[in-house]
């Protein structure tokens, strides 16, 4: 039921695009490490490559992930750049599972012929076929911003780096701290709306919300949805959380438009966007986003925009680099890298796991709060050990642009997402 729910909310969260480049996206920038390591100052890399797999649908009917594939692709060029990961190459090799249990099982099976040192940043709806084959090769699946299948939370080799299931909660306390009073929730009708709705009714009453809590299913597909904003809207409310898809945000913005409320909107990093704020300026202005990273105009994100400058992307039309997608992968490979520069002696699948397992302070530079991967989380009814940041990032939107809020800090969920109080 949570994989089935969790479907619709990342079917734009990660940025989608129509682009169906089926390539295999294999690149270790060794062609142009020399000379630009010398444009750099850096010493070009030398020896044999830091080997790793990034994975993601490409070739598929439903939503592909070509920010995911290219952002390691950049990534391995950027590092590269400056010498390498301990002096070595990385050198990144894409797999596409096209949304396709099965073929992520094969990209496992990829991964272990090319006797790679992890999957880095990569993001599929189910990788569940996948894992017990990294696990038997002990292959990391490594900073994945947004765990959704049961393994990802609980398998050993598993170090997420983003907590979506966070996202309700952490809307619910921004809400309480914004002074909303009477408020409504809307989530795709699905019958783990009831779950995500109960985060959400937790980080409301942790952070000393009143007050009903209005939940509403809104339908999957995008049409008319003046019944359910009526619901939702009788008597008047002055927030709404829509832990919905990009497509299904116009909908709700035209319902609530034509039945003259004009509600401060909240939502999720990647669907609450960048295109759903230029197409309603007005309606998103003031609007509050949850997300794993913080907002890409951020200065933490400097090394990131760049390299999407440098090779002529960052103002692409067709990628959504602004995304849990782009953001992730990105910040996946730094705290991939901040690992391996750390380690001794031979760098293989075991010995990264033995390091990442031991890893207790893991800073990527404000991408993410500096991570603990030594101790697991017993919160979450259980279901969560993996999950290691439990801190959800506040952007905005200001006059249809996306904004950050570096004056708002994370929001530290791992109380209030199991009711206790703040």
């Amino acid at each position: 039921m949570i994989l089935l729910s969790l479907l619709a909310l990342f079917a734009a969260a990660c940025g989608s695009s129509s682009d169906t480049d089926t390539g295999t996206g294999s690149s270790s920038g060794e062609g142009s490490a020399a000379s630009s390591a010398e444009g750099s100052g850096a010493a070009a890399p030398s020896g044999e490559p830091i080997k790793v797999m990034t994975e993601a649908p490409i070739d598929t009917n439903f939503t592909p992930y070509p920010n995911i594939r290219d952002a390691a692709k950049y990534y391995a060029k950027w590092i590269n750049d400056q010498g390498g990961i301990k002096g070595r190459p990385l050198e990144v090799i894409f797999c596409d599972d096209k949304n396709d249990p099965n073929e992520a099982g094969n990209c496992a099976r990829k991964a272990v012929d090319e006797k790679v040192i992890a999957n880095v940043g990569s993001f599929t709806i189910d990788v569940s076929r996948g894992i017990p084959i990294l696990e038997e090769a002990k292959i990391a699946w490594f900073g994945a911003c947004c765990p959704i299948q049961a393994q990802e939370n609980t398998s050993p080799i598993s170090f997420p780096m983003g907590f979506v299931n966070g996202f309700p909660t952490a809307a619910a306390i921004r809400m309480v701290a914004d002074g909303c009073k009477s408020i409504a929730t809307t989530y795709g009708d699905l019958p783990v709306a009831d779950v995500f709705n109960e985060a959400f009714v937790n980080g409301w009453k942790a952070a000393g919300g009143t007050g009903e809590v209005k939940m509403v299913k809104t339908p999957l597909a995008p049409g008319d949805y003046s019944a359910e904003i009526a619901k939702m809207t009788t008597p008047d409310i002055d927030c709404l959380f829509g832990n919905i898809g990009e497509a299904n945000w116009p909908s709700v913005i035209t319902a609530l438009s034509s039945a003259g409320k004009s509600p401060r909107l909240y939502g999720p990093q990647g669907n609450l966007d960048q295109k759903v704020a230029t197409d309603f300026p007005e309606e998103t202005n003031g609007a509050v986003v949850l997300g794993v990273y913080p907002d890409m105009g951020d200065d933490v994100w400097a090394d990131y925009r760049q390299a999407l400058e440098d090779n002529g992307v960052i103002d692409s039309k067709e990628i959504d680099w602004n995304s849990l997608g782009g953001l992730g992968t990105w910040a996946a490979f730094v705290a991939f890298t901040q690992i391996v520069e750390g380690m001794d002696g031979e760098i293989t699948g075991a010995t990264f796991i033995d390091a990442a397992s031991k890893a207790s302070a893991v800073d990527t530079g404000g991408l993410v709060p500096t991570l603990d991967f030594t101790t697991e989380w017993d919160g979450g009814k259980g279901q969560f050990p993996r999950i290691f940041n439990r801190n959800i990032y506040v952007s905005g939107i200001k006059d249809g642009k996306m904004i950050p809020l570096p004056d708002i800090e994370p929001i530290d969920v791992t109380d209030a997402f199991d009711g206790k109080p703040l």
